[in-house]
């Protein structure tokens, strides 16, 4: 298990980009809150990893198995996890209700970009922070799902909230096989 280190595949590749001014998340909101990308860090717009075809490949799967498992999900939508913390992300099962923003999620997926970043772990542990039960990354170049217990821990399938799982096997076949539908060498 990793706490304060990422996995070797997780290593730190660049700095997220983040706007250089302090903003209350009502400003943020106001710049940033219809524009993509954004995430509100601490009082800073921060740029997310520009997504890649293979993110997005990945992202629709994970997100038509979690519908098919009886949930419904959705992506890159407003977390309004905390006041001082609201990110965007990948993946998520979204909560029942009418809540536009929805305060609390039971399952979380972050997908890794060629430049993910070292926040990564402080993400994982925001999440934790905010009550997110079930929080994985995956990592879609080197075929690895994490799971999040106090650090990243190498694991072979998704967990869902009701116990129940998808292979992580059938995950990266499916995969595979959207990459060569595409004729995809990544």
């Amino acid at each position: 298990m990793m706490d304060d280190a990422a996995p070797q595949s997780l290593q730190y590749i660049g700095f997220m980009a983040t706007a250089p001014q302090f903003l209350t998340v009502e400003e943020f909101d106001k710049r940033y809150g219809s524009e993509s990308g954004w995430e509100y860090w601490y009082g800073k717009a921060v740029r997310k990893p520009l997504p890649d075809k293979l993110h997005a490949l990945l992202q629709k799967i994970l997100m038509r198995l979690l519908d098919a498992a009886g949930y419904e999900s959705g992506g890159e939508f407003d977390f309004k996890a905390r006041p001082d913390w609201q990110p965007r992300p990948d993946v998520a099962i979204l909560p029942e209700g009418d809540e536009r923003y929805p305060a609390k999620l039971s399952l979380v997926i972050e997908i890794l970009s060629d430049d993910q970043t070292k926040q990564l772990i402080e993400k994982c542990r925001n999440y934790q922070q905010a009550g997110v039960s079930h929080i994985f990354v995956f990592d879609p170049t080197g075929q690895v799902i994490y799971r999040w217990k106090e650090g990243l821990v190498e694991t072979r399938d998704l967990e869902l909230p009701n116990g129940s799982l998808i292979a992580g096997p059938s995950i990266w076949q499916e995969l595979r096989a959207a990459k060569t539908r595409l004729k995809m060498t990544l």
